[in-house]
């Protein structure tokens, strides 16, 4: 029943997002903020990577989404890290808190990153709110979608592998300004 609500809201607040959001393709070169969700794997994965981002002068910030009661307290050297657990969730443990929204929010983010290959609900909720003017992800069966996507027909790459793929096709694709 939770799950049923959820569901709901996250469609209402793409359904918003969607009216408000000014959505542009953000050439690489002018994009300075980037906020990447990741589930943990993710995370561990694409951190290499992330920090090839921070070093073409790009302000990154991680989202990862634990299953664990309480935090891990991760943290990845000079990498911004938010770290949402279940006890950062609220309404059934589908949406994060109020507090986590509106930091979320404050970002205002160029571009987003969403790295879940799967549906979880907290991520797709984040992903839902945010007015990023693009946003990036892997194709799935998603209540949010992304409008750059990549698809893993193997369903064996590594999610590193998938993100080279993204920011490759994504560095070399250039909009000319009108």
């Amino acid at each position: 029943m939770w799950k049923y609500f959820a569901v709901k809201s996250i469609k209402r607040q793409f359904a918003k997002s969607r009216k408000k959001r000014a959505k542009h393709f953000v050439n690489y070169a002018d994009a300075s903020t980037i906020v990447v969700l990741a589930d943990p794997l993710g995370a561990q994965e694409s951190v290499s990577l992330l920090r090839s981002l921070q070093a073409d002068g790009k302000k990154v910030v991680l989202y990862h989404f634990t299953m664990a009661l309480q935090k891990t307290k991760i943290r990845y050297p000079n990498i911004e890290t938010v770290e949402i657990s279940l006890e950062d969730l609220c309404w059934g443990n589908n949406r994060p808190r109020k507090e986590i929204c509106q930091q979320f929010k404050a970002l205002s983010p160029d571009v987003l990153i969403d790295l879940t290959t799967v549906e979880i609900l907290p991520i797709a909720y984040l992903v839902a709110i945010c007015y990023a003017p693009m946003r990036l992800g892997f194709q799935k069966e998603s209540l949010v979608s992304a409008d750059m996507m990549m698809q893993d027909e193997t369903k064996e790459m590594p999610i590193d592998g998938l993100l080279r793929n993204l920011l490759f096709y994504w560095k070399n694709i250039t909009a000319k300004e009108e």
